[in-house]
């Protein structure tokens, strides 16, 4: 009883094994080919751009190639010098001229740019290439430096390109404006959110009264709980109003929606300055353009102001070659003949005169040679060398018969080359799993016949 206890176990056990064997199998055959990183892709990047200040835009365009026969999913990357952020969307295609996208690029907060080949590369794999371009922002004080060189990392190499830095040298504190105005900049690299100033000289009168309204463009939303207005007479570098603030000994009063901010402050005093800051979100990411207009009135006089930005974005092309085809060389074939091959005429020897004369001669009777089959040619007779007859009683008949030359073996097959290194999983491990539950379920199966024959040997 308890051998056929174990038995069935173990055949149970096997079966377990057999299933989990074959979905190891299945899952495996199923994985995609790695993808591999090409450190030896080919990248040159420049930039024409002139930084003065923080923050100034450093747009950089490149050109790029990777190695033939790179497959879909390989990447390639550029990281950013600390020096500059990301600024723009994150993700953008590279496309060929008929729309075909050949690589995608997605930057994160790093700066690390990481190009992804598409399977276009798996059609045309040869001289695949091509441009990008894409937007940063100097993220730091450029200093006094007139040349400054960034490093970009791509793969394992470093790129160093030179970036004119020309800083403000001489009167570079904050200047006052001498009439209202607005502007108007992107706070995030995604472009989603945008930020605007409205600014204005110094209260001209002994005691002012101030309105402001701000009105978006289609596309855009005032953000309501993010305005800031700001009083004071301190100014930063920057020209802006800084600590302390005079915000609650004159405050403002704000009347909001999303279409439109309307801020006032009256009883300002004379030589006090007057800010505000309103955020506003992107409702329309289609747009490359977006537009902020609204009014400054100052003691009854009214000036129009507006601010435009446009967004930047990462572009580029890509294109590729398909692997040519090979062209077959042509191979003469023989074209048997279309009639019966004629029997090549017997010698009949002339007699000497001691030979008495024959009465009669027989006559070469030809054997016909058989068709040739469509798809095999028959090989053209060649005459077999016959040697110069003999005296005889009787004339002797020579025939020739085609020679046939039978193959004393079949072909060999070309010689396997040597495996190289796998570049990839291609799914033949699962095979192999599969085999192995194939043998453990046959094992399982033996165990539970085995198991039911010594039961019923018990049972007699």
């Amino acid at each position: 009883m308890k051998n056929q206890i174990h038995l069935k176990t173990a055949s149970l056990v096997a079966a377990l094994l057999a299933v989990v064997m074959a979905v190891l199998g299945l899952g495996l055959s199923a994985l995609p080919a790695n993808a591999a990183e090409l450190t030896d892709a080919d990248i040159t990047l420049r930039t024409e751009s002139v930084v003065s200040s923080q923050w100034d835009q450093v747009d950089l365009t490149c050109e790029w190639s990777v190695p033939d026969n790179s497959r879909p999913g390989d990447t390639f990357s550029i990281q950013l010098p600390p020096q500059l952020r990301w600024f723009g969307v994150t993700e953008f295609d590279l496309q060929n001229p008929d729309g075909e996208t050949v690589a995608t690029a997605r930057a994160n907060d790093s700066g690390l740019v990481v190009f992804t080949l598409t399977d276009f590369v798996a059609e045309q794999p040869l001289n695949v290439g091509g441009t990008c371009s894409f937007s940063t922002q100097y993220s730091v004080d450029p200093g006094d430096g007139e040349i400054e060189e960034l490093s970009f990392k791509v793969g394992s190499t470093v790129l160093r390109v030179p970036v004119a830095v020309q800083p403000c040298t001489s009167e570079c504190g904050p200047s006052l404006p001498t009439e209202a105005g607005k502007a108007m900049w992107w706070v995030d690299p995604a472009q989603t959110v945008l930020e605007s100033i409205f600014y204005m000289p110094p209260m001209a009168a002994e005691t002012n009264d101030v309105v402001v309204t701000d009105t978006p463009s289609a596309g855009m939303e005032i953000d309501c709980s993010r305005v800031t207005p700001r009083v004071g007479r301190v100014l930063n570098d920057d020209g802006n109003i800084t600590e302390p603030y005079a915000n609650e000994q004159y405050p403002a009063t704000l009347d909001c929606t999303p279409q439109k901010l309307t801020a006032s402050w009256t009883g300002l005093p004379k030589g006090l300055h007057v800010e505000l800051y309103v955020v506003t979100q992107v409702t329309d990411a289609a747009l490359n353009v977006y537009e902020n207009s609204g009014t400054v009135t100052i003691s009854g006089q009214e000036t129009p102001v507006a601010a435009q930005t446009r967004r930047s974005s990462g572009s580029g092309t890509g294109n590729g070659s398909p692997t040519p085809t090979a062209t077959p060389t042509a191979t003469a074939t023989p074209t048997p003949s279309s009639s019966t091959p004629t029997p090549t005429a017997t010698a009949t020897p002339t007699p000497s005169p001691s030979t008495p004369t024959p009465t009669a001669t027989p006559t070469a009777t030809a054997t016909p040679t058989p068709s040739p089959s469509p798809s095999t040619p028959t090989p053209t007779p060649t005459p077999t060398a016959t040697s110069m007859p003999t005296e005889t009683d009787e004339p002797i008949v020579v025939t020739t018969d085609p020679l046939v030359v039978a193959p004393t073996e079949n072909p060999s097959e070309p010689a396997a080359e040597e495996p190289e290194e796998p570049l990839a999983n291609t799914g033949t491990q699962g095979s192999a799993f599969v085999f192995i539950a194939a043998a453990l379920l046959a094992v399982g199966s033996l165990l539970a016949f085995a198991g039911s024959r010594w039961s019923g040997r018990r049972s007699h």
